[in-house]
């Protein structure tokens, strides 16, 4: 049997990804879902930040963000991008803050890093991901 060679990058990306970023992140990883099906390769949560690794392009995965904090009627006050990151701040409809980092790993995968008020609130930041996710499922 022959797999293409972009399945096999994705299988090996799904597999060696969440391996690296729970080994440079100092934190046990959680796999919630592996694999170009799911297109989540893993998620952590430290330092406040609940991030999460899609199987999307950067701005694929930047678009999916901004859209997916419109349609939970969060507020977006401040984006900035460029090439190697973007970020959007604004506040959800209780005024608190809400924060969303967008790093590209490879040309087919990015990080997602999601934060809820000052000290962090990882099932709000949970639910923002979930509906990147699902904007990401749609799109694709």
């Amino acid at each position: 049997m022959i797999i293409h060679r972009s399945r096999l990058l994705r299988r090996i990306a799904s597999v060696l990804l969440p391996a690296l970023a729970w080994a440079l992140q100092g934190c046990p990883m959680i796999l919630v879902g592996v694999g170009a099906t799911s297109g989540v390769a893993g998620t952590t949560y430290a330092k406040a930040e609940f991030e999460q690794v899609h199987t999307a392009p950067y701005n694929t995965a930047w678009d999916a963000a901004l859209h997916a904090l419109r349609t939970m009627h969060i507020t977006i006050s401040e984006t900035q991008k460029d090439r190697i990151s973007a970020r959007a701040s604004g506040a959800d409809l209780d005024g608190t803050s809400v924060t969303v980092t967008v790093l590209p790993i490879t040309r087919d995968t990015t990080s997602v890093r999601v934060r809820v008020g000052t000290f962090g609130d990882r099932s709000a930041s949970e639910r923002i991901q979930g509906e990147i996710a699902v904007v990401l499922k749609g799109a694709s």
